[in-house]
């Protein structure tokens, strides 16, 4: 699935092809969310759950390297 056409789909459809394909990374907090990052056809997709609170608040296709730098300092490399 292409990325524009993933952007087009409802929440519900991009969480269920989420939990099924797609392959989870990392964890990161921002600004009261918890988010989750996960490689879904070979890019980057972000789940977005504010902190506290089982619900699925946005999910959407990774456009920017900073974003997925900010996962890489949770990483501790020796």
């Amino acid at each position: 699935m292409e990325k524009e056409e993933f952007r087009r789909l409802k929440l519900r459809q991009k969480y269920a092809l989420i939990t099924k394909e797609a392959k989870w990374l990392a964890n990161r907090r921002h600004a009261g969310f918890q988010c989750s990052l996960y490689n879904f056809h070979n890019y980057y997709v972000e789940v977005w759950k504010p902190l506290g609170i089982n619900l699925i608040q946005w999910i959407e296709v990774v456009n920017r390297d900073e974003i997925i730098d900010s996962y890489l300092e949770n990483f501790k490399i020796n």
